[in-house]
């Protein structure tokens, strides 16, 4: 009885750990595209932004929301010891958090929505390492996912060119985006010097939004700035939230 029991409990965490493995490859899987995909336009790297909306439950002092942010930094792997808090007003209704640790600009603030619940509001901005991309959005999303069943994450990377882009080079790199992220045109808008599509990815299931009556999940975004004299792009999922 006892082999038999050591071996079913073998079996047992041995499909375990077959099933998380899998799930780990398949969460990385669509970052591992979308970085891959970017550097295919030969962009030249800008930065990338995070952006995460979430609500927080069963807050009752703000030691915890304080504890949060410093999850936030630690998973980014910086230091907490430079975070600047401050409360907007006695009440505590507002707490903003500030910290920049080299290449990293991270913004946090916590609003109060009512008694035990607050409204959270993350912004992170790098300039200079976007190769980690995957496992920054798997730490967040696993930080917050701790505390919280109501999370959005908005992930956009930036890049330029130092020129201005024919409009056949701009169609064409959009439709390497597309092709390579195995993504259906949604809507195109196109505006002077600048040209925003949305579109639905069947890597990107897990980042979905209700748009115009069609689920969407993919943006890019291409903009020639003239007082720069550079063509920027971004792409981002499942949307740009970025004024651009």
């Amino acid at each position: 009885m006892k082999v038999i029991k050591f071996v079913t409990t073998f079996l047992l965490l041995f499909i375990i750990g077959i099933f998380t493995s899998y799930a780990g490859v398949k969460y990385n899987k669509w970052t591992d595209n979308f970085i891959n995909t970017f550097e295919q336009t030969e962009a030249n790297f800008k930065f990338y932004n995070i952006k995460i909306n979430c609500v927080v439950s069963n807050i009752s002092s703000k030691k915890q929301i304080e504890s949060m942010c410093a999850d936030i930094v630690n998973s980014l792997n910086l230091n907490s010891d430079k975070i600047k808090l401050r409360e907007e007003n006695d009440n505590g209704v507002k707490i903003y958090a500030q910290i920049q640790d080299g290449s990293y600009n991270v913004s946090f603030t916590a609003i109060k929505k009512n008694n035990k619940e607050y409204y959270i509001i993350i912004d992170i901005l790098c300039n200079k390492v976007y190769k980690n991309i995957g496992d920054v959005y798997r730490n967040l999303n696993d930080v917050l996912h701790k505390r919280s069943n109501d999370v959005e994450i908005y992930l956009c990377m930036a890049g330029e060119y130092t020129k201005k882009l024919q409009l056949y080079k701009s169609n064409d790199i959009l439709e390497n985006i597309l092709y390579n992220m195995n993504a259906k045109e949604i809507d195109r808008v196109r505006e002077n010097n600048l040209v925003s599509v949305t579109a639905y990815s069947n890597l990107l299931t897990e980042n979905d939004l209700d748009y115009l009556e069609n689920k969407i999940n993919l943006n890019i975004g291409i903009r020639y700035s003239e007082n720069e004299d550079k063509t920027l792009i971004y792409m981002a999922t499942p949307i740009i939230k970025l004024d651009y």
